[in-house]
């Protein structure tokens, strides 16, 4: 049996054109920016056990009325 994941032990490599464009975000953005990636983890984790896995959620695109 394998051992329990660590969840401490991920890593993300995110570019310096994403995190300057992150950075230019108001703080009312990148609240929402959180709470949509919050309810996303959430859709992901509770359809392990409701969707096949190989099942793949695809939120909207950013559009120009969320700036």
């Amino acid at each position: 049996m394998n051992p329990p994941f660590d969840r401490g032990d991920r890593t993300y490599y995110v570019s310096d054109e994403r995190l300057h464009a992150f950075g230019q975000l108001t703080p009312e953005q990148r609240l929402r920016w959180v709470e949509e990636l919050a309810a996303f983890l959430r859709l992901a984790q509770a359809g392990r056990s409701e969707r096949p896995a190989d099942a793949v959620y695809c939120p909207r695109p950013p559009s120009d009325a969320d700036r």
